[in-house]
């Protein structure tokens, strides 16, 4: 493992177990909310996953449309715990909020990470009406180095290529919007993201250069399996370039895309609307994303 990320991974497990703990005592669940937690499933190779899924307490004639929501960290941190305000949030617009686990990188590499989300949505598949979900209307959200994992989980369902190349089964359900903020969505550049997480990502398999193109998101074939994309950034976001980036991408190809940047504003840092979910400006965010994926 890259001596930089064994650090990171050492130091930071114990920093975000401690923020988990500091936010379930300090903010409890609204009444209005109902926490369904660590309902466990099975990953690839026997790997025990488990899942949060937030619903308003009050039941509906009509089912409540999904949101799973991938949680950041840079692999090597984080948990499906973190983002706790930001589900309830989303909750109380209506939402039932799915919030699978995945192995971070000191346990499986960014191709093991994209298969345990994909196995989270073959739980969502089999139990969303338990939940009161509808399968019809599910939005994709990746925070951070979610937002990679969610952008490949979306793209393999509707990608024979993605599923062949990446040896990944995937569950019969479709994304009806994928959004992202602040993805890590570049992997295998000569930028510093790449040099230090390429050999942990993917090991031998860059190689092959036919799947180095597919791990680039702009790929025709990747960009083309996904739904609708709405992306966040901000002037603070240190990962602001991809973003940008990626959305030049998608308007030359002529994908449906928007964009949200907020170009001032020093407390809106790195993937805000989810990890400051407090501020005036993320639930800006919240509000146009909720109108924008109800409208699709």
């Amino acid at each position: 493992m890259n001596p930089i990320l064994q650090w990171f991974s050492t130091k930071g497990k114990d920093l975000m177990a401690e923020v988990i703990s500091t936010k379930t005592v300090e903010h409890p669940l609204p009444d209005d909310l109902e926490l369904l937690a660590d309902l466990a499933y099975q990953g690839p190779d026997g790997a025990s996953l488990a899942a949060d899924v937030y619903r308003p307490k009050e039941t509906s004639a009509e089912p409540f449309p999904i949101a799973v929501f991938v949680h950041g960290g840079g692999f090597f941190v984080g948990s499906r715990k973190a983002n706790r305000e930001f589900a309830e949030l989303l909750a109380e617009r209506g939402y039932v909020v799915f919030v699978p686990e995945y192995r971070l990188i000191d346990q499986a590499d960014g191709i093991g990470a994209i298969s345990d989300i994909c196995a989270g949505l073959s739980y969502l598949a089999t139990h969303a009406s338990d939940f009161g979900g509808d399968l019809t209307h599910i939005l994709m959200i990746g925070e951070s180095a979610g937002g990679y994992l969610a952008l490949y989980a979306t793209a393999l369902l509707r990608s024979p290529l993605l599923q062949q190349v990446l040896d990944i089964e995937v569950p019969r359900v479709s994304m009806r919007g994928l959004a992202s903020f602040g993805g890590m969505l570049y992997t295998t550049g000569n930028d510093p993201i790449g040099l230090v997480y390429r050999r942990d990502m993917y090991g031998e398999r860059l190689r092959a250069a036919s799947f180095k193109d597919l791990m680039n998101p702009e790929d025709p074939r990747v960009e083309t399996s996904l739904p609708p994309v709405l992306q966040v950034t901000s002037g603070a976001d240190f990962l602001k370039s991809y973003t940008l980036r990626y959305n030049k991408a998608l308007a030359m190809a002529g994908h449906d895309h928007r964009l949200i940047y907020y170009r001032k504003g020093k407390e809106l840092t790195h993937a805000f609307p989810s990890l400051r979910p407090e501020l005036p400006q993320s639930r800006e965010v919240l509000s146009e994303l909720d109108s924008w994926f109800r409208r699709l």
